[in-house]
């Protein structure tokens, strides 16, 4: 699935999805990542909804967004609550959808010139 290009040339968006890999800019990834509209964690650890830790969380909110858009495979799958509770405690909200539904929702909140992380699992 290909998106529309993005006005602002100097952020981060999703060029295409397709299942197991996502392209962001002109690179291409098929390992869980997350990423905000300035830098891409490519190496992060979980490959499935049901090992997500609130310490999985904590680099995520070091940097500061607004919103957490979670990207949980190829169907939606909520986390366990204490997550919802741990990214409320911090003022942030968290936001669980299909990978495919997660980088359009990224792609539109980020021309809203908001802070937003989209996290994507890939499973192994």
């Amino acid at each position: 699935m290909k998106f529309s290009e993005h006005r602002d040339s100097n952020i981060n968006v999703v060029k295409s999805y397709q299942q197991g890999e996502v392209k962001i800019n002109a690179d291409v990834y098929g390992k869980s990542l997350f990423f905000t509209q300035h830098e891409i964690i490519a190496d992060w650890p979980v490959t499935h909804i049901k090992e997500l830790a609130v310490e999985h969380l904590e680099p995520i909110i070091d940097t500061k967004p607004e919103v957490i858009i979670l990207g949980t495979g190829e169907r939606q799958v909520f986390p366990n609550i204490e997550l919802f509770a741990f990214c409320a405690s911090q003022g942030i909200g968290l936001e669980v959808m299909a990978n495919d539904a997660a980088c359009r929702t990224y792609n539109v909140i980020t021309t809203e010139d908001r802070d937003v992380v989209l996290a994507l699992i890939f499973e192994e």
